[in-house]
């Protein structure tokens, strides 16, 4: 009755970082961090036990989102829905105001159920990057606040509030493909040539540079994803002509530029000694 879950530690944080920062508010059973089993390493994540429930809601009160080591920790009750998060329940919230922080924001969502886990995504620099994530118990207070703050002006900006869609379900129904690696006479009828097998396409482009002469890649717009999706599996890492071709779902300048740094990174990671 007195558990209370930490999460959001950062990887120095100890037991015995928890304890002192706890054990003023009251009377402590134990405190545990959990760990890699190989590698002994700080999961992010523990628990703080209390004697009373009094205590813990005390600490939960005064301490939830409160720095520890320089990182704001989340806490919350440990229940079962901390392992098992009802994904329904989990929203995802942008343009916010990049001076509101974790706790304005749960502030802000509070009201309309108990919230398991926020975060506000930050950069390297500790800076608000505009977006963040609200879990919610159970779906039924996630659609309230969806309802209640979706679009609501909160310090001159207009909130985007939705359910939150794993990346692998997000993109699942895309309609336009990105193809390269084709020959260099290849023209835009040719490319819906080797595409309409796979289903109605309502556009087909082959890039060309500022000479009109073709980049070796192009895009296909199909009228519906199973088309699409079709193409990319049956095309994808084929030859055409002795050539390779790639053949995925088109991506955003955005998410490509964010692939690229995430790539950089794992690079200088691998990299550094």
């Amino acid at each position: 009755m007195g558990s209370l879950y930490a999460g959001n530690l950062h990887p120095e944080c100890t037991e015995a970082t928890l304890y002192q920062k706890f054990a003023p508010l009251g009377s402590l059973l134990n405190v545990h961090i959990c760990r890699d089993d190989n590698t002994g390493q700080s999961l992010g994540y523990g628990f703080v036990n209390f004697e009373s429930k009094a205590d813990a809601e005390k600490a939960l009160s005064l301490l939830n989102y409160d720095l520890v080591k320089g990182r704001v920790i989340r806490l919350m009750w440990a229940t079962r829905s901390v392992k098992r998060p009802n994904l329904c329940a989990n929203l995802f919230i942008r343009n916010i105001d990049p001076n509101i922080d974790e706790k304005t924001l749960y502030d802000i969502f509070a009201i309309y159920g108990m919230i398991l886990s926020l975060k506000v995504e930050t950069d390297d620099f500790g800076h608000s990057r505009g977006y963040g994530f609200v879990q919610f118990e159970n779906e039924d207070e996630a659609n309230e606040a969806i309802n209640n703050l979706n679009g609501k002006i909160i310090r001159g900006r207009a909130i985007y509030v939705s359910k939150f869609l794993p990346r692998e379900n997000k993109y699942d129904n895309f309609k336009n493909v990105y193809i390269k690696n084709f020959e260099l006479t290849f023209k835009d009828e040719d490319l819906k040539e080797l595409c309409e097998k796979f289903g109605t396409i309502l556009s087909s482009k082959v890039m060309t540079d500022e000479n009109g002469e073709s980049r070796g890649f192009g895009f296909v717009c199909f009228e519906d994803a199973d088309s699409a999706k079709k193409a990319v599996k049956e095309l994808n890492d084929t030859y055409l002509n002795g050539r390779k071709l790639y053949v995925g779902r088109a991506k955003k300048k955005a998410e490509r530029r964010a692939e690229v740094i995430m790539n950089l990174r794992r690079k200088l990671q691998l990299a550094d000694p």
